[in-house]
């Protein structure tokens, strides 16, 4: 009687749990399943015209793809784990400040907070362990709509306030919508970007076409922080007024790491970039917009099964300036004021080149 109850008992327990283990009698199968499902945290989105993934890490761009052609035009990873070691921010959400602040300090209502610095001094992309890094959790999933939220508590890499902070992926016909929004219980400061790399489908970006709508950008110094000027682009390797060649203007410089100068809000055309077959377009609501083109890009592999390298991609950030918040307020300021909301975003419209 004494066995007959424990059998009882060690078949109801099996009865209980029987949705996680499925598989009793293959092990190795379990952990790849397991393995999934602490590693894998993707969601998909598409229409007739675009198909999106994206993944809960640093609720980050892994592809978009054109679905007539079937050209992916983001570089990205086919592991989760690949973007926890993402020194290159590969398609991630970026905050709580996109780009530098200089000497990883800034002063705000009096009070001066230090920040962790990651580069050089200064504070790069929101810190060691920035939203890039952290796991977001997918609160909203429909056909064509992803939306994600964290919470970065007060102090997180130095900066103040309980922010709540929402993500949101959206397809309309040819076009993906990036969104950003926040509010915190303290004044702080929200810069974020989407910091995907571009590629249309050429072996490099040296032989696309690039055009910014601009004539202002932003030099930078040693360590590639910008300064608080402006220069125009006219007879400078940063002339992109017209589509140019990007190798063209690589001609003089190695790469571009700089800030272009609009500091006006509401939506316009920021950039375009296009080949003989796409043409990828932004506009964003932000007032300016960074362009790298990685001449130093390597990592160890990619979606294709083999690593990136120099010019691989190149990054357009529609961004608030870079250390405007100590630069006096010669620059629109991210600052977000408690209890109020700010959102803003980039919109990714993709065409064929007719």
């Amino acid at each position: 009687m004494k066995k007959l109850s424990i059998l009882l008992i060690l078949l109801m327990s099996l009865s209980l749990f029987g949705c996680s283990t499925a598989n009793n009698n293959t092990p190795v199968e379990n952990e790849t399943e397991n393995e999934q499902e602490t590693t894998d945290h993707r969601h998909v989105i598409e229409n007739d015209y675009l198909k999106v993934e994206v993944t809960e890490i640093g609720a980050t761009l892994v592809r978009f793809i054109d679905k007539k052609s079937g050209q992916d035009i983001v570089l990205g990873y086919n592991d989760d784990d690949s973007y926890l070691r993402n020194g290159y921010n590969l398609g991630a959400s970026i905050g709580r400040n996109a780009n530098r602040i200089g000497n990883a300090s800034f002063e705000l209502n009096g009070v001066t907070y230090k920040l962790t610095d990651n580069d050089h001094g200064n504070q790069l992309h929101g810190g060691v362990d920035g939203f890039a890094f952290k796991n977001w959790q997918c609160v909203l999933e429909t056909d064509q709509e992803l939306v994600f939220t964290y919470l970065s508590e007060d102090g997180e890499e130095g900066f103040p306030g309980n922010l709540n902070v929402q993500v949101r992926y959206k397809l309309d016909k040819n076009t993906l919508l990036w969104e950003y929004s926040g509010e915190s219980d303290q004044d702080t400061i929200l810069n974020m970007t989407n910091h995907s790399y571009f590629n249309l489908g050429d072996e490099t970006i040296l032989d696309e076409y690039l055009h910014i709508t601009t004539d202002k950008y932003s030099p930078t110094d040693e360590n590639a922080l910008t300064l608080d000027e402006v220069k125009d682009v006219k007879d400078t390797p940063y002339d992109f007024r017209e589509f140019t060649l990007v190798s063209d203007n690589l001609k003089e410089i190695d790469n571009i790491d700089n800030n272009y100068v609009w500091e006006t809000m509401g939506d316009k055309l920021m950039a375009e970039l296009k080949n003989d077959k796409l043409k990828l377009s932004i506009y964003s609501d932000l007032p300016d917009m960074h362009l790298f083109t990685a001449s130093s890009l390597t990592t160890d592999t990619g979606k294709e099964g083999k690593p990136y390298s120099g010019y691989g991609g190149l990054a357009l950030e529609c961004q608030f300036y870079p250390n405007a918040i100590n630069y006096g307020g010669k620059f629109i300021m991210p600052i977000l004021k408690k209890g109020e909301k700010m959102t803003h975003y980039i919109r990714y419209e993709l065409e064929e080149v007719k």
